[in-house]
């Protein structure tokens, strides 16, 4: 029996040592093919935090890389690979492609594996995203990510590409000009037109509906109810404010304020809406109003016309 167990332990340290002066001395390929020794990788994340979209300009989203590595052999492999046990392997991710009009970046874009044979590590790296106010609403966007484990002596390396897809969310945001002034001084019998520019500086197509919050009593207001901003920061749509105020007889000084509501809508989805942007426009009469003054006017110059065609007549006579 105890010849037996020498004979046993002989054997065992021949074969250690065996691959012990294959390690040492044979080409990396061969010994590569022989034992084959791969490092394996997967990247993941949580799905669910990125199928929420991103809002441009509306800070950032942080997503957890789930980074798992463990060392696969061949038959030959695993007394070699309990030689290895400890030692460390360096993982890069790296990221190699993003929108034009998003960015991203990672906590850290080196992580260190300890070999554990016959375990799955899993390490972490946060990778944070961010897109600019010209991201298309609801489009598709990607992040194109490499994972690299390095060779750590006979375990080769390995290399694999992961894609995280991700969308911009609809960012309504207007902003209104007037090109001619927001407060007008007229007459009791004239009209104020206000122009009111409106650009768009969302993400997508935009219809922005537009109604009357305060109109004083005796006074009478209409704005155009509607306007459509194509697509594109910048592009612009122009809408009219017209204010009648009160032309009772008499002297006015009168001086009001009116105020118009805005508020876009994505324009093939209504449900998404922005908040509603004010403006306020103030109308300053001055001067005497006579209603129906300009029919006395005809109505005496007719008169006065008639008495003229009647005194020549009579006098011809």
């Amino acid at each position: 029996m105890t010849k037996r167990f020498k004979t046993v332990k002989a054997s065992f340290l021949t074969g250690i040592i065996l691959i012990s002066v294959i390690i040492a001395v044979a080409p990396t390929i061969s010994a590569g093919i022989l034992f084959n020794l791969q490092s394996s990788l997967t990247v993941s994340w949580n799905a669910s935090e990125t199928e929420q979209p991103l809002v441009p300009r509306g800070g950032t989203r942080t997503l957890a890389l789930d980074i798992t590595h463990t060392v696969n052999k061949g038959l030959l492999g695993a007394a070699v690979l309990q030689i290895y046990a400890g030692k460390q392997i360096t993982i890069k991710i790296e990221i190699l492609e993003t929108p034009s009009w998003a960015t991203a970046s990672l906590s850290q874009g080196t992580v260190t594996a300890t070999i554990s044979p016959g375990t799955v590590q899993t390490l972490q790296t946060y990778l944070t995203i961010a897109v600019a106010e010209n991201a298309p609403a609801f489009g598709v966007g990607a992040v194109r990510l490499r994972a690299t484990a390095l060779k750590a002596g006979l375990v080769q390396s390995f290399e694999q590409d992961f894609t995280l897809n991700f969308q911009p969310d609809y960012k309504p945001l207007i902003s209104p000009a007037f090109p001619d002034s927001n407060t007008k001084q007229i007459g009791p019998m004239d009209t104020a037109t206000f122009r009111i520019d409106i650009t768009n500086m969302g993400n997508a197509r935009t219809k922005v509906y537009l109604s009357l919050v305060t109109v004083p009593e005796g006074w009478v207001a209409i704005v155009t109810d509607q306007v459509t901003l194509e697509e594109g920061v910048g592009s612009m749509g122009t809408a009219y404010l017209v204010v009648k105020p009160p032309k009772g007889f008499g002297y006015h000084y009168d001086e009001e304020t009116i105020v118009v509501s805005m508020q876009p809508y994505k324009a093939d989805d209504e449900s998404k809406k922005g908040a509603i942007t004010p403006a306020s426009f103030l109308v300053e009469s001055r001067g005497f109003s006579t209603p129906g003054f300009d029919a006395i006017a005809f109505i005496g110059a007719l008169a006065l016309v008639m008495g003229i065609i009647v005194f020549i007549r009579k006098r011809k006579q």
